[in-house]
């Protein structure tokens, strides 16, 4: 039985661990948010445009017209959200 769960815990640790080590983030104002995308500019006024699912988008509307750090993953030139944070 301790095989098993120590064999599960190696198997998820192994898939888990490139999706966060390749996750960026990005700090900036969240200018506006869309059906499928979010607006977020930065302090040199660049801004990333990035794509939300319908969770994502609920969780960033309270953030609109401020400051946000926003977790995502670059897919092939694609980039989605994963999580919003405040930033004082």
């Amino acid at each position: 039985m301790w095989e098993r769960c120590s064999a599960l815990a190696a198997v998820l640790m192994i898939l888990g661990a490139p999706c966060l080590c390749s996750a960026d983030e990005f700090a900036g104002k969240l200018e506006r948010v869309d059906r499928e995308t979010v607006t977020v500019r930065g302090g040199n006024n660049q801004s990333l445009i990035l794509r939300v699912d319908s969770d994502n988008r609920i969780q960033a509307a309270p953030f609109l017209g401020k400051s946000v750090a926003v977790d995502f993953l670059n897919e092939q030139g694609v980039f989605r959200a994963l999580r919003f944070r405040s930033v004082p």
